[in-house]
């Protein structure tokens, strides 16, 4: 690349030219005409057409290649255009170039006034005997171009292009007045600029490239030659760049005939001539890229066409997607994207080795930047390419297209079509972080046992139903820990930093019971998860009203894509800033002046730094970080380390079907999944040792991306920790239910009767007790639950009430206590994931 040098605009001097009826042309080019005309074209008419021209040529641009470079500023991604053309001020096309192609289309340019009408007379005369002759000079190609552009119909496309006495009486008038506004130099700049030399290349830039992969003014003679054989013959080059030389002896005869005619006016030596025309054609052509499928290397195609869908929003570029795009293909700008090649490189090696592009699980991660947004990387085991008449069977066993290996899908961004991957565990960062928000602090101390009969209901037949009926064909909803039965790395009395760190997801489902599911989402989508799948979870909970009975949310039944999460997870390390995700770091107009406004980060707070830090003192157990003033006590990646602090969270959808590692420093937020696009139900597609592949290729992604600069975050507060204005709520034994419900709500909770009964030594339709005991924050959901007479509880449906604490050991009588509880029906098996 030449580092982003500015791109003039050579055509604006054109713009509004005024062509008043100068006598002398008229009467020169009356003259002409019947020679031009021919015998057919009358001599009054002539002059009437002539005056009949409007005096005003119409502001005209051509259009030019948007070059697309990763965050260096200067390796080429990919090129988006509508003609493949990039204006360059003349003196950066050298002097070799300009000389062959005045020697080669007019070699008097410097001598006459925009029209060479002894060349116009030389001509007619050949055309009346057969013989037919242009004698266009290189102004009035230039405004024949001009008039091109101008073009909005068919017919006017016609009437501009077409061989018509018409036509060239409109370019003589035109070029007449032209000479008087502007430069020969910036006529000459103009015309080398929108001339067609083949091959989708408009212009020298674009053709200097195209041929001989070098900028024009580093062109040889016999290089330049071949370039300017090509405004009257472009055809001649079809097919050159792709090896195919049929056309070599017709394009070297006329080269050779411009190197001659340099020889002849001076610009070449004899000697230098005859060595110049023993060359060969000298090729080393780079095609042109174009757009996305075009990306080199080809990984970056996804990033390419995030980019290309990120652009489509942005209302600066235009009213609507149509026009933004527009103006990427026609504008002639520089964008410098957020790509990290080297980040990129790093992370797609980790996934190559762990993983081919030809098989059903998809392997991936993406980072970003959280204080600004910028996307680093996008890597994924998949080939973009549109081309997907070989790809492999799908796994849902359906006749549509798979999409491994080759696959245009946003499968790192998500849309509708790629809502994205159950994200598992990874959920419970926004239970936890509603639950901070809502004055739960870390010390919350909760039962985690294998199983829990939570508050949820769902269909009696559900796997995960249990315990009595509450209602008919309706149970409560249990769910279990990841290691139920096998050890007891799972059981106990947990606080938020242990349930984080070892993803329990009994002791989360009681959260999310206190706060409420749809706090819990909005906290998700506050820092930019979006719900595309029209029929997921969240989506259909909320069209039926019953949200805050979705209870399977916090163990991350829905999909999401990788960028969300690291787009979430990023908030999370910025300390709640949360930065709109954004694949450019710079844009520059064909004039090289940089639209600073467009680029620059998009970023607000969404949630308090002390509750970010909270979040990030508990995330950090899962990674075996133990910040200042954390409790941590193990994880379910306690091994993992980049160099400096980090936290994160792993996440297993239900049955395996997608595995998960969001993690964070402070400069880099990575998300990393291993599932199946094809098919979100896909049981066990992420078992086994993708676990293990997704943490390490999280890792490598996240130190490749990650700046070095360490970076730590203050330590949670009092406040965080402890809790302030806990109520203590007050204890409830075989009691009238409604007076047990006037006893809570006095002490100031939202006092709410528990669906169905639960076992309990006192009378059936008694109140015996509490969802949450010891202490809470004022306003929090507390469930009077109803004894059903039959006695002691069973142990698997509801484990013994903790002493009211402040850690895993209980503690003093005012801490946050146990519990759990919502009512609500749930579709679906949760998964015993972490």
């Amino acid at each position: 690349m030449q580092k982003l040098t500015r791109d003039l605009r050579p055509m604006r001097a054109m713009l509004k030219l005024l062509a008043g009826s100068v006598l002398a042309g008229v009467l020169t080019a009356a003259l002409a005409l019947p020679f031009i005309a021919g015998p057919g074209f009358l001599f009054e008419k002539g002059l009437n057409f002539y005056d009949a021209i409007p005096a005003e040529l119409t502001d005209s641009q051509p259009p030019q290649t948007t070059q697309v470079y990763a965050a260096d500023g200067e390796t080429l991604i990919t090129s988006f255009f509508q003609e493949n053309r990039r204006e360059i001020p003349l003196e950066d096309m050298g002097d070799v170039f300009p000389d062959a192609v005045l020697a080669a289309e007019d070699s008097k340019f410097y001598d006459h006034k925009g029209v060479d009408f002894p060349g116009l007379f030389r001509a007619a005369l050949r055309t009346t005997s057969g013989d037919t002759q242009g004698a266009s000079t290189i102004t009035m190609q230039y405004v024949r171009n001009s008039l091109l552009y101008n073009a909005a119909t068919v017919p006017e496309i016609i009437e501009a292009s077409q061989r018509t006495p018409e036509r060239k009486l409109r370019e003589i008038k035109y070029s007449l007045q032209l000479e008087k506004e502007m430069s020969k130099k910036d006529i000459l700049e103009g015309y080398l600029n929108v001339v067609y030399l083949g091959n989708h290349s408009y212009g020298v830039y674009a053709a200097s490239y195209t041929y001989f992969n070098r900028p024009p003014s580093e062109l040889t003679v016999h290089q330049a030659a071949l370039l300017a054989a090509l405004p009257k013959y472009p055809s001649y080059a079809d097919g050159l760049i792709y090896g195919d030389m049929t056309n070599e002896p017709l394009i070297t005869e006329r080269r050779n005939w411009i190197i001659d005619r340099m020889e002849s006016l001076g610009m070449v030596t004899e000697a230098e001539a005859a060595e110049h025309k023993e060359q060969g054609l000298d090729l080393d052509p780079r095609l042109p890229r174009s757009e996305c499928t075009d990306a080199e290397p080809n990984d970056w195609g996804f990033f390419c066409d995030y980019f290309k869908e990120w652009w489509s929003q942005q209302e600066a570029f235009g009213d609507t997607p149509a026009q933004r795009l527009d103006l990427l293909k026609r504008g002639g700008l520089s964008v410098v994207t957020s790509l990290d090649p080297d980040a990129q490189e790093k992370a797609m090696k980790a996934v190559r080795e762990r993983s081919d592009n030809d098989q059903v699980e998809a392997l991936g991660s993406v980072s970003l930047e959280p204080s600004t947004g910028q996307v680093q990387v996008m890597a994924i085991n998949r080939t973009y390419a549109l081309d997907q008449a070989d790809n492999g069977p799908r796994s849902d066993g359906t006749e549509r297209v798979s999409n491994y290996p080759n696959t245009t899908l946003p499968l790192m961004s998500g849309n509708k079509a790629a809502s994205g991957y159950p994200a598992g565990s990874t959920f419970k960062m926004f239970t936890m972080l509603a639950a901070l928000e809502e004055g739960w602090p870390l010390k919350t101390t909760l039962p985690s046992p294998d199983k829990y009969k939570s508050q949820y209901l769902t269909a009696a037949d559900d796997p995960a139903a249990c315990g009595s009926e509450v209602e008919p064909n309706t149970k409560a909803w249990c769910t279990t820990n990841a290691n139920a039965g096998v050890n007891d790395w799972q059981k106990g009395n947990f606080n938020m930093w242990k349930a984080f760190g070892r993803s329990s997801n009994t002791v989360f489902v009681q959260l999310q019971e206190l706060v409420g599911t749809s706090k819990a989402v909005e906290m998700a989508e506050r820092l930019g998860v979006e719900f595309r799948a029209p029929k997921g979870g969240v989506n259909m909970a909320r069209e039926d009203g019953r949200l805050d009975n979705y209870g399977v949310f916090t163990l991350g039944f829905d999909s999401v894509p990788p960028l969300d999460m690291a787009e979430a997870f990023g908030t999370v390390a910025n300390e709640g800033v949360h930065c709109e995700p954004t694949p450019v770091k710079a844009v520059y107009g064909a004039d090289g002046a940089e639209w600073k406004d467009v680029a620059k980060p998009d970023c607000e707070r969404r949630i308090d730094k002390e509750v970010a830090d909270a979040a990030v003192s508990a995330g950090g157990c899962v990674v075996g970080y133990d910040g200042p003033k954390s409790k941590c006590d193990d994880g379910t990646f306690a091994g993992a380390s980049v160099g400096e602090p980090m936290f994160g969270k792993t996440g297993t959808a239900d049955f395996d079907r997608s595995y998960w590692f969001v993690g964070s420093t402070k400069s880099s937020a990575t998300a990393a999944f291993a599932g199946d696009p094809d098919s979100y139900g896909n049981d066990d597609v992420a078992a086994g040792s993708w676990h293990d592949k997704v943490k390490e290729t999280a890792i490598a992604t996240l130190k490749a991306s990650t700046s070095g600069e360490g970076g730590k975050w203050d330590a949670p507060t009092s406040k965080m920790i402890n809790g302030e204005g806990l109520k203590k709520i007050p204890e409830i034994k075989c009691m009238d239910p409604q007076k047990a419900l006037k006893k809570v709500e006095a002490a100031g909770f939202d006092a709410r009767l528990a669906p169905g009964q639960q076992k309990s030594k006192c009378p059936k339709g008694k109140a015996f007790d509490t969802s949450v005991k010891g202490s809470a924050p004022a306003g929090s959901p507390v469930y009077i639950l109803v004894s059903d007479g039959s006695g002691k509880k069973k142990s698997d449906d509801r484990e013994p009430t903790p002493p009211p604490g402040d850690g895993d050991d209980g503690g003093s009588s005012d801490g946050p206590g146990n519990g759990g509880g919502r009512e609500g029906r749930i579709p679906g098996n949760p998964d015993p994931g972490r």
